[in-house]
């Protein structure tokens, strides 16, 4: 209601207004602050058993910084601040019609709202700016509106890095009052962004304002909150972290193709698990230095390091094994294990060369072949096949390089698994935000 009566009050004034002078707004400042013995020491009110009241609205101008390390976020924004202050009130038709004025911000009472988790020293907003000066109506309403940059901790969850959502809470406190002295109202609960600028690291969810009251030792302290609720932009690090990680892996389980005879495994696996630690060390600067809670993603790294690490000491007893002399014979039970596997490939291998062939082989045959595969499939069947390859020839044509070449193929697949799973893993955990003891 105040604010409509103000409008349409100085809608009325300044219709009216003529003849104005410079001596008369002099005249004014000299009656404001020098002649009625006007004390900024003495908060304005008309009851000293009520509050006085000061609206506030926030302008969100920039995000700056939101540091994951120091847990800080740092913003650019502008505090309007209202209030009414009847020793600032003067009759316009006494100066000129002058129906408002500015005056030196040093001189006159106003709000020392301080930041209520700093990481910088402590001071109140736009103390140090004397640029600012307040604007003051013929009614005693006074409006001050600081711009700075401002400063608070932030508690960082880095858990979903680099999918995460960030919640920071701004908290505005009013200096050396109780909520008995000073009553802090947030007129608009959306903060304005009429003013705002994008950041390419974060993405502006929302943001909005809050009043409340804090707890003391028994004292009841005004605040004022903005709270920022701000979303990464993971491309960043999904191309120049995660994706590099991830070929790197590929081209490590890739050393279970390369041939043992090359001579160059042990160099190759070396190669890549040394490039996988270089690169971890290179993007250790930029992950979030924190324990609690850890970042998947180094989890993600560290698997894939492990994993290298593992193919790295496998490589090095396969080779062992392939080079094994043919003298040392091969265990019974790795040679029957290596007759199977090729048992179950020359069975593939069978169905595949009837499916290629069906066409030139006559009908009657190729029914009769097939009845034989499918019947190889009943458990009796399968036994009788089992034990007659075990025979005591087959046993001793086996060699150590076919227990390697095994060794390859289990190995490789179980590695390509591993791979697959960490990656699958790990994103759909970011991507769903659902990380287990988080």
């Amino acid at each position: 209601m105040i604010w409509i009566i103000t409008t349409i009050s100085l809608i009325l004034l300044v219709s009216t207004t003529h003849g104005q002078s410079m001596q008369d707004e002099y005249n004014l400042h000299l009656q404001l602050l020098n002649h009625s013995n006007y004390s900024k020491h003495i908060r304005p009110y008309i009851d000293k058993t009520l509050p006085t009241i000061v609206n506030i609205t926030f302008d969100l101008v920039s995000i700056r910084e939101l540091d994951e390390i120091l847990g800080k976020l740092s913003i650019v924004g502008i505090l309007w601040m209202r209030w009414m202050d009847p020793r600032l009130a003067w009759n316009p038709a006494d100066y000129g019609n002058v129906i408002y004025t500015k005056l030196e911000m040093k001189r006159i009472w106003k709000p020392d709202l301080i930041i209520a988790h700093p990481i910088e020293p402590i001071s109140a907003v736009g103390f140090d700016h004397y640029h600012y000066p307040l604007l003051v109506y013929y009614n005693g309403l006074a409006i001050w509106s600081p711009g700075d940059v401002m400063t608070t901790t932030c508690n960082i969850n880095v858990a979903y890095y680099p999918f995460d959502t960030q919640i920071c809470t701004l908290t505005f406190i009013q200096w050396g009052s109780t909520n008995m002295q000073v009553a802090l109202h947030a007129v608009e609960k959306e903060v304005s962004t009429k003013f705002f600028v994008g950041n390419g690291e974060w993405d502006l969810i929302k943001a909005y304002a809050k009043e409340d009251i804090l707890e003391n030792n028994d004292y009841l302290y005004p605040t004022y909150n903005i709270v920022i609720e701000l979303k990464r932009r993971p491309a960043f690090v999904v191309v120049n972290v995660v994706l590099p990680i991830l070929f790197m892996g590929v081209l490590n389980v890739l050393v279970f193709v390369l041939p043992p005879q090359s001579g160059e495994r042990i160099s190759y696996s070396m190669t890549v698990l040394l490039a996988i630690a270089v690169f971890l060390t290179l993007v250790g600067d930029n992950l979030p230095k924190t324990s609690e809670p850890m970042s998947t993603i180094c989890y993600f790294l560290l698997t894939n390091l492990v994993l290298s690490s593992v193919i790295m000491i496998v490589t090095i007893i396969n080779l062992n094994i392939f080079h094994r002399s043919e003298l040392r014979p091969v265990p019974t039970r790795l040679a029957k294990l290596v007759l199977i596997m090729r048992c179950k490939r020359s069975r593939r291998n069978k169905v595949q060369d009837i499916e290629m062939t069906e066409d030139d082989v006559p009908e009657i045959v190729l029914k009769k072949e097939k009845d034989k595969l499918e019947n190889a499939t009943d458990k009796t069947q399968s036994k009788k096949m089992k034990w007659a390859v075990h025979d005591a020839d087959e046993l001793n044509d086996v060699t150590w390089q076919d227990v390697s070449r095994m060794f390859d193929i289990i190995f490789g697949l179980l590695a390509f698994v591993w791979l697959t799973f960490s990656a699958a893993a790990f994103f759909g955990m970011v991507s769903t935000q659902s990380v287990p003891g988080v």
